[in-house]
């Protein structure tokens, strides 16, 4: 793919979940950066600044929780788009009220999830192509 969306960095400890994901964006024609745990995650976004992030809640060692609050401190223009295994409305408001972009529960639809992060894109930088169907 010629066009370049944008970089998307998932933050998962479910490998399924990143190999699908990531394939997905790959072939929406995003770069897709991966981390399996929350602090090499934050990691990342310091070093390739990522124009969005997908992030799971439940993960062992450090929470999505606790690395949006981080993200949210080093870089906080970062959109973050939240990913959870429960369907739990104070969660997902809980979660938006520290500034994240979105909430998705799992399991998700590939195409909600790709017109969150355009959106998430959109909003960052108007006028920027998504390609999101």
């Amino acid at each position: 793919m010629d066009e370049f969306f944008g970089r998307i960095l998932v933050i998962d400890d479910d490998p399924d979940l990143v190999e699908v994901v990531g394939e997905y964006f790959l072939g929406a024609g995003y770069e897709v950066l991966v981390a399996n745990r929350g602090v090499d995650g934050l990691m990342l976004a310091e070093q390739k600044r990522p124009d969005v992030v997908l992030l799971d809640i439940r993960m062992a060692g450090m929470t999505g929780v606790q690395v949006l609050q981080q993200l949210r401190v080093r870089l906080p223009e970062l959109p973050v788009v939240m990913i959870s295994g429960a369907s739990d409305v104070q969660q997902a408001r809980s979660c938006l009220a520290r500034g994240a972009f979105d909430y998705v529960s799992k399991p998700f639809d590939l195409n909600h999830v790709h017109r969150c992060v355009a959106a998430a894109l959109a909003q960052r930088a108007p006028g920027r192509a998504t390609s999101a169907s």
